[in-house]
């Protein structure tokens, strides 16, 4: 079951604040491209922070790269840091995404990105490699795709997943059949307010040590919405007392549920305002009350 949490404040009248990371502000030398060699950890701007690990022995990395490089043709490993489209969506600069990609930033609503493929992963979907398959097999009908999962986060509660398909040979007509090669948007506004994403690669192309299908795709122009809190709305929920030692009351009536931190649904029943709710026989820690499209977190003594 999927969970979907809204973690929104208890105010009215929210107006939005555009804000978008384009990575322009990168100074890329000769090599077009950071990877995290200087062991910097990671990369930061506009208040978010996209993780790096930069391995000294292997020259490899993990997260997030900076790159120029607009080589969309040459296939191979050798050209990991070229983009699919030959250019970023907008500006020079754009970001390459490998897994264990996160990023994180005050609690925020997103408006999303534009994504595409890395030329990489491109041209080895589109002829095949040494390591992975052409998709589509010999004569376009094996059912072959790629994908980028989109997970959510409020502090360590997953709200929602959202999922994106970067290639995807999957159409009963092999003329709808693609590879992602332009920048397209990806809206991540149905994950609500979140304070980090996380990404997970997979592919249809799967061998005995994981998938085939070289595990990179790019990034440009996140945007973001920065809410400003305008005016207090008495009939938003709100939870009293806080943190709760048996027991709490709500501010508003309607179906109430409570998650703990790995999700799991504690609670589902229907509350009316005023109402106590029980929680007495739950562990001290941190849990999420869910009424509507309202969350409030609460700490249980």
């Amino acid at each position: 079951m999927r969970i979907t949490l809204f973690f929104t404040a208890a105010l009215l009248g929210l107006t939005s604040v555009a804000q978008e990371v384009n990575f322009d502000a990168v100074a890329l030398d000769s090599t077009g491209f950071w990877n995290g060699s200087d062991l910097s950890g990671g990369y930061t701007e506009e208040g978010f922070s996209f993780n790096n690990t930069y391995d000294s022995d292997w020259g490899s990395w993990s997260g997030f790269s900076i790159s120029n490089v607009q080589d969309d043709t040459t296939a191979g490993w050798g050209n990991q840091y070229g983009v699919s489209t030959g250019e970023a969506y907008s500006g020079t600069n754009f970001a390459l995404v490998y897994p264990d990609a996160y990023i994180s930033f005050d609690v925020k609503t997103l408006d999303g990105f534009y994504i595409t493929n890395s030329t990489y992963a491109s041209e080895s979907m589109h002829n095949g490699d040494a390591y992975a398959k052409k998709f589509g097999g010999e004569f376009g009908d094996d059912e072959d795709w790629f994908m980028v999962s989109v997970i959510g986060m409020l502090d360590l509660v997953v709200v929602d997943t959202l999922e994106f398909y970067l290639a995807d040979f999957r159409f009963s007509d092999n003329s709808q059949d693609y590879i992602l090669n332009d920048w397209a948007w990806l809206d991540l506004t149905p994950l609500g307010n979140v304070s980090s994403i996380r990404f997970n690669l997979s592919s249809s192309d799967m061998g005995e040590w994981g998938m085939n299908t070289p595990a990179y795709f790019c990034m440009d122009d996140l945007s973001v919405n920065d809410l400003a809190l305008v005016e207090q709305d008495s009939n938003v929920l709100s939870i009293y007392p806080n943190p709760v030692k048996n027991e709490f009351r709500s501010s508003v009536t309607g179906p109430l549920s409570i998650y703990d931190l790995s999700g799991k649904l504690m609670i589902d029943t229907f509350v009316a305002q005023g109402n106590t709710v029980s929680v007495s026989d739950f562990k001290p820690g941190v849990y999420f009350v869910k009424m509507g499209a309202s969350v409030q977190k609460i700490i249980k003594l």
